[in-house]
Parts: C-alpha cells; structure tokens; sequence
C-alpha cells in the first residue's frame, strides 16, 4: 500500500511540474512576440474617463492605434461596469492584440474580468480562460495578466492544443515535390 501511495505522490507532483512548465510556455509563447508595453492600457484608460462610477456600458467596444494608425488591440465585452476609480468588472470580455505578421495574433476570451489600473493595470479572472493564437491554443481554470509587464499566468486545469510545432523545434516541411512518386 505504501508503493501505491507513493506513486499517487509522485504522480501529482508531476502533474504540478508539468502544468507550472505549460504555464510558463504558454506565458513565453504569447508574449515573447510583444514588442512594446500592451496598447490595450490607452484604450482602458480612455474608456475609464468615459465609464460614470457605478455605470455600465453594454456592447463595448474599445479600439487601440498605434502612432501610424495601424490597429494594435481591439477590446470587445457584452458588458463593462466601473467599480471605483481603479477598477472595471467585464462581462464576456474579448480582447485581441495584433501584430504586424498575423500568425502572431492573440485572443484572450474571458467569461468575467476584473481590471485593475494601479500598478501598471492587471486584467484578471477567476473562471475558465482561453488563449489562443494561429499556433496554438490553451485554456485554463483562471488568468492573471499584468500589462504593465505583458507577462500572464495562467493556473487551474491547463489544456493547451499547439497546431504546429515546427516553429518551435526549427523543422522544416519536406515539400511535396521532393517526395517519390508511388
């Protein structure tokens, strides 16, 4: 019996390894391909000024440019309300970040978030969370994402799905061409 319960140890121990390892690569993936502060900050403070306290703003849907006009994020929630002067509640927030190639493209689907502006803004949620880019995508039970840092966690039951490794082990598809024909 104690074999037994000593493997159930080990078993979870992994398990937790393993998931702490799949958080952080999931957190490398998405944000290593960031090249400046999260945009999604100027949208969100606009957005605040706008917001009266205790409001809420059905339908929302807040834009973000960079200084050549070109669309760096776009927040999308069925509902926004203003806490207090440093935080926002959404409801089925959708926020999308977008980069100059589209394959680096990122989506973060959240049934409830709470945003907070002091420190630099942190969007967290305590329900199931998606992230997902043309790559890959992984799904988790909470999310927590400091802006100010572009740097995310995500904990709970982790499932992550990459489409294609090969652009992170560097192969190289054979092409069709070079291969004999049957």
């Amino acid at each position: 019996m104690a074999w037994f319960a000593t493997s159930l140890e080990l078993l979870r121990r992994r398990r937790f390894a393993f998931s702490i390892v799949l958080g952080m690569m999931a957190g490398f993936v998405m944000f290593a391909t960031a090249q400046q502060p999260s945009p999604a900050d100027a949208g969100m403070v606009a957005f605040m000024q706008m917001v009266p306290l205790g409001a809420e703003s059905k339908g929302a849907v807040i834009p973000s440019f960079d200084v050549n006009g070109r669309r760096t994020s776009l927040i999308t929630a069925a509902v926004i309300r203003r806490i207090d002067d440093e935080r926002l509640w959404a409801k089925k927030l959708v926020v999308q970040m977008f980069n100059t190639d589209p394959k680096n493209d990122v989506r973060i689907d959240l049934k409830t978030a709470f945003y907070r502006m002091a420190g630099g803004g942190v969007l967290r949620s305590t329900d199931r969370s998606r992230v997902s880019r043309a790559d890959f995508e992984i799904e988790g039970d909470s999310l927590i994402f400091d802006t100010a840092k572009n740097q995310g966690r995500m904990t709970g039951n982790i499932r992550m799905v990459i489409f294609d490794t090969s652009s992170l082990s560097g192969e190289v598809k054979p092409s069709t061409e070079s291969q004999p024909a049957k």
